[in-house]
């Protein structure tokens, strides 16, 4: 049985005019390696969603984690070799927001 979530972090990804973004590449590669580097740190799940309608981002990924310190580590343990694969999948910067969960 999982543990609840008291984290969640999204991370949004902007819908540029010339957004490039591997969405193969994200589900098949980016994602067993965030769950490879950051499961031992306090990820229990995550999900991928494209996103609809007039936004201003083209995608919106939620990470949960065991609390706001295990995405800290995990984020000092792996980011680093996260953000150098972002490259592989696309052009955008995404925004990160970090939230403790409250209900």
């Amino acid at each position: 049985m999982s543990s609840k979530p008291s984290a969640i972090v999204s991370v949004l990804y902007p819908r540029i005019p010339d957004l490039k973004f591997n969405l193969d590449y994200y589900l098949t590669s980016h994602v067993p390696l965030t769950f490879k580097l950051l499961q031992p740190h306090g990820l229990l799940n995550g999900s991928v969603s494209e996103v609809v309608g007039d936004s201003d981002y083209a995608y919106n990924i939620t990470l949960e984690f065991k609390d706001v310190q295990s995405w800290e580590k995990g984020l000092e343990s792996g980011g680093k070799e996260l953000t150098d694969d972002f490259k592989n999948f696309t052009n955008a910067t995404p925004v990160f927001v970090v939230g403790k969960v409250v209900s």
